[in-house]
Formats: C-alpha cells, structure tokens, sequence
C-alpha cells in the first residue's frame, strides 16, 4: 500500500491547483479523478478570467478583488492562452446611470492601479452600435467599456497539472474513490484500482460532494451556454435577461459566439448534465430581446452543460443569488471545499495549503 500525505479526490481546476501547491511544497501527493482531468464544471465555463461584476451588486467586494487580482496574474502567467477582452454594457432608458458608473468605477478600483488592462469609459451611442453590429439600439442611450479577460480554460487546466507532475503529483485518471476509512492516524483510501493511504483527504468533487457527507452540504445549479456562428462580434456584452433580470453574457470565441449563462438549481443525473429545451429557449429568448437578429433553433452550434457547487447556506429561492465565494468545511483531517470561481483557482489552493501544512503540522514558506 502506497503511502501519501494528501489524497485529493477530484480533478478539476481546484483539485489540481491544490494538489500542485501541495507537491510544490514536497508533500507526497495523490489525485484521483473519475473521469478525465477538467470533465465537470471547469471546462464547462463562460471561458472568462474575470473579477465578477455582478457580485458587486450583492455587496461580495472581496470576492471580486481577489478574483480581479487572480485575473491579473493569468494573464501574466498564461499570455498565450489567456487575452484581454472588451465588453459593451448597453444604458437603457429607464436605467439608472449613475449605478452603472459607479459600479464599473468601483471594479476599476478593486483592480488596482497596477492592473494591465484599461479603465472603464463612457462611449457614444454610435460606438456602441459599431461594437455590437447585432444590438437593437431602440431605447439605448448611452454605454459603457470595460475589460476583462477570455480564456483556455481547459489549456489552463493541462498546464497545472503538467505542473503538478513536475512535482512528484501521481495523477490517475478514471479511477473514482470508492470510500475512505480512518485507520489510526491515517486513512485507507479504496478506489477501483488500489488501495492507498494518506494522512490527509481534500475533497474536491464539486457538485459530486454530497456522496462524501452524510448531510447535504453542496446544491447544484446548472449553467448552460449556447454557441453561435450567426453573430459575431470582438467585443464582448453584459446584458440582463428579461424573464429575470439575470446577467448573462456575450463572448466572442474563434468566429463564434457563446452565450450564457443559466443558473438553475438542478437535481438530475450529476453525470448526465444537459442543455435542455427549456435552457435553449430561456437563452434565445434574453438574446433575441436585444439583438436586431433573431436566433433560431438551427443558428446553434453546440451547446454545454455544467454545474456549480454552491454551499448549501442560504434560503433563497433563486441559485444565482447563493455565494460563489469557497467554503471549506473541516472533518477530521477530511478538507472538504465548496464553491469557488474558475478565476481564483490559485488563491484558493494558497490558503487550502496553509490549512494543510497547520493540519499536518509542517512548516513552510509559502
């Protein structure tokens, strides 16, 4: 039985990040994925490093600061993979301006005076019209710029783990962990091809995590996005969906368009998440409340499916309101981590490896 002194279970961009920090460090380090590295939620995204400017509405500034200084890093660290990307933000009569201006000033802010990409900036109804050839103008007054960044995600994802094996990170794939059990001061953990032991299990499965608790600890919600050949455009758009006032987006990607995102709860088949008819419809339709050409059924290339694990501490109703931000819930030397953004991958595996190293009691500079 081979021994390791962190086991993580899942494979996705937050698995591997910590699993990476953790070799880095020299801590003999496992990974146990069931299906391929980045098969749920983190090749499923709106292919965005962004700081998240919605969460400023629910007050998360620190979320988005630390999200807004990740995207920084990114773009430094993966220039090839990871551009700046302009969006449009349409003003609509009736809007409140000032709010919008605030808000793009207030993510300009949270960047800080280093960040790479430019300010924020007011522009002509003219400009936005250029920018967005497909945006029905009726009723738009004015518009905002503002930057953030597309990218690879699953490029991304490779490179950690290149990363990861470079220090020593045994990665095995379509190997799912059946169970662990606490043996002295160690854990047996089973999969369906071995049985190892570890000082240390981090659980990162995402919206998987709840066959790991006895009580329900993640609820999943589905975001489905939708690609497009039929309109395009190199600059991005922030709209609000009418059936809800939901923020999605459009971002350009190689001549096409994604659009999205939903954000539903969903309590399918974890491993058979789809774009339903209900999905298409509900993004057709917010597209085609703004755009001067209509989206059909036939205009789709493809769609995608994934889930967000968000932690079950919250009563409302709606699953785009829940934090995005991470929760760490501690059992034993059992790590169990909820939630999280794409963007602040690197952050989260910094301070799940402080908890660690505290846990195995090891002392490093990190």
């Amino acid at each position: 039985m081979k021994a390791y002194d962190v086991c993580v279970i899942g494979g996705g961009i937050n698995g591997v990040a910590i699993a990476e920090r953790c070799g880095a460090v020299g801590l003999r380090t496992v990974i146990f994925e069931k299906s391929i590295l980045g098969a749920g939620a983190s090749t499923k995204t709106s292919k965005l490093a962004h700081g998240g400017l919605r969460y400023l509405e629910q007050f998360q500034f620190g979320l988005v600061k630390e999200a807004l200084q990740e995207r920084e890093v990114l773009l430094q660290m993966y220039p090839d993979v990871t551009q700046a990307l302009p969006f449009v933000f349409p003003v609509y009569k009736g809007m409140f301006e000032p709010k919008v201006w605030l808000g793009l000033k207030l993510y300009d802010f949270l960047a800080g005076s280093k960040s790479v990409l430019p300010k924020s900036k007011r522009i002509s109804t003219e400009l936005v019209s250029d920018k967005l050839s497909w945006l029905d103008m009726t009723n738009v007054k004015s518009g905002y710029m503002y930057w953030d960044a597309v990218m690879n995600d699953y490029e991304i994802l490779q490179r950690a783990a290149n990363s990861a094996q470079r220090c020593m990170v045994d990665i095995f794939e379509h190997e799912p962990v059946e169970h662990y059990d606490k043996r002295g001061a160690h854990y047996e953990v089973t999969t369906s091809k071995r049985v190892i032991s570890a000082r240390l299990i981090v659980n990162v499965t995402g919206a998987w995590a709840n066959a790991f608790h006895e009580k329900q600890i993640v609820r999943p919600s589905k975001g489905v996005h939708i690609v497009t050949d039929s309109v395009y455009t190199s600059h991005a758009s922030i709209l609000r969906a009418p059936q809800d006032n939901r923020v999605f987006f459009t971002i350009p990607q190689h001549g096409s368009t994604i659009i999205g995102t939903t954000d539903t709860y969903y309590d399918g088949d974890l491993d058979d998440v789809k774009a339903t008819s209900d999905d298409i419809k509900y993004l057709l339709l917010a597209f085609n409340s703004f755009s001067n050409i209509k989206l059909g059924l036939n205009d789709i290339l493809y769609t995608y499916a994934g889930l967000r694990p968000l932690a079950c501490k919250s009563n409302s109703m709606f699953a785009s309101s829940m934090s995005r931000d991470v929760r760490l819930i501690e059992d034993d030397n059992v790590l169990t981590l909820v939630g999280g953004k794409y963007t602040t991958h690197r952050s989260v595996a910094r301070k799940t490896l402080k908890l660690i190293l505290k846990r195995l009691r090891k002392d490093y500079l990190i």
